[in-house]
C-alpha cells in the first residue's frame, strides 16, 4: 500500500510536466498556424521602431532585418534581440553617411581651390596679356616718336643744308662781284672801322665784314693785315719795312708819339 502511494506520488508531477507540455506544443502549433499573427505582428512593429528611429537619426533608406526562426517563440526577447541589431547597424550607417559627408565636403572643397585657383590664373593671364599688348602700343609709339622725329631733323637738316649752300652762293656771288670795291676802298683808307666801310662801299656792316674776312683767307695782299676788334688794319710788307725803318731811328720814344707816327706811316703821309 505505501509502495503504490509512493509510485502515485512520484508520477502526479510527471503527468503535470507532460501535460504541460503537450500544452506548450499546442500554444506554439496555434500560434504558427492561426493565431500566430500576434507575435509576429510585435516583431513588425518593434522591427518598424527600429527602423524608424533609425531613419529620424541619419535620414537613411529602408532597414531590412531579418529574424531566425530558430528562437523561443517569445515576442518581448525576439524584440530585443531585434532591437540591438538595429541600433548597431544603425551606428555603422551613421558613421558611414558621416564619412560620406566629410568626403563630399573635401571634395567640394577640392573643387572651389581649383576654381578659385583657376579663376587666379586667368586673372594672371589676363593681366599678362595687357601688359604685354600695353607695352607692344608704348614700343609702337615710340617707334613712330622716333622716326617721326629722325624724319623731322632731317628735314631740317636738309632745309639747313640748303639754306646754307644757297647762302654761300649768295656770299660767294657777292664776294666775286664786289671784293674789288671792298679791297680798293681798304687800301685807300688803310685804318677803318666797318661802320665806315659799309657806309663807304654801300653794304651792311655784316655784308662788308664776310667780304673782308674772305679777302684774309685768300689774298695774298691781305696776308698781314690786322684786325682789332671792329677796325681794320691793312698792313703790307712795304708797311713793316717802313714801321721797322723808324722804330731803329727813333728808338726808344713815347707810346703817344709812336702811335701818332705809326699811323702816320701806315696811311702813307
Amino acid at each position: 500500500m505505501a509502495t503504490n502511494n509512493e509510485v502515485l506520488i512520484v508520477m502526479i508531477p510527471i503527468a503535470i510536466c507532460l501535460l504541460g507540455i503537450l500544452l506548450l506544443l499546442e500554444i506554439r502549433e496555434r500560434l504558427r498556424s492561426d493565431s500566430g499573427d500576434g507575435s509576429i505582428t510585435s516583431l513588425q512593429t518593434v522591427h518598424d521602431d527600429s527602423d524608424l528611429e533609425l531613419y529620424e537619426e541619419n535620414g537613411m533608406e529602408e532597414i531590412e532585418t531579418t529574424v531566425g526562426e530558430n528562437d523561443n517563440g517569445e515576442g518581448s526577447s525576439t524584440a530585443v534581440h531585434v532591437r540591438k541589431v538595429g541600433k548597431k547597424k544603425g551606428e555603422k550607417l551613421r558613421r558611414k553617411e558621416q564619412m560620406r559627408q566629410y568626403n563630399e565636403y573635401m571634395r567640394q572643397q577640392q573643387d572651389l581651390r581649383r576654381a578659385q585657383n583657376e579663376a587666379l590664373d586667368e586673372e594672371f593671364r589676363r593681366r599678362k596679356e595687357e601688359e604685354a599688348i600695353k607695352r607692344a602700343d608704348e614700343s609702337e609709339r615710340r617707334r613712330k616718336a622716333k622716326e617721326k622725329k629722325a624724319k623731322q631733323e632731317e628735314k631740317e637738316r636738309v632745309k639747313r643744308e640748303k639754306a646754307e649752300e644757297k647762302e654761300a652762293k649768295k656770299k660767294k656771288s657777292r664776294f666775286d662781284k664786289y671784293s674789288g670795291r671792298i679791297a680798293d676802298t681798304v687800301k685807300r683808307l688803310k685804318i677803318c672801322t666797318m661802320e665806315t666801310l659799309a657806309s663807304k662801299t654801300g653794304f651792311s656792316q655784316e655784308e662788308a665784314t664776310d667780304i673782308l674776312n674772305e679777302l684774309c683767307a685768300t689774298s695774298p695782299e691781305f696776308r698781314l693785315s690786322l684786325w682789332s676788334g671792329s677796325t681794320f688794319m691793312f698792313v703790307t710788307e712795304d708797311d713793316y719795312a717802313k714801321l721797322a725803318t723808324y722804330l731803329e731811328k727813333n728808338g726808344k720814344i713815347s707810346i703817344k708819339h709812336a702811335s701818332h707816327d705809326i699811323m702816320t706811316i701806315l696811311q702813307g703821309n
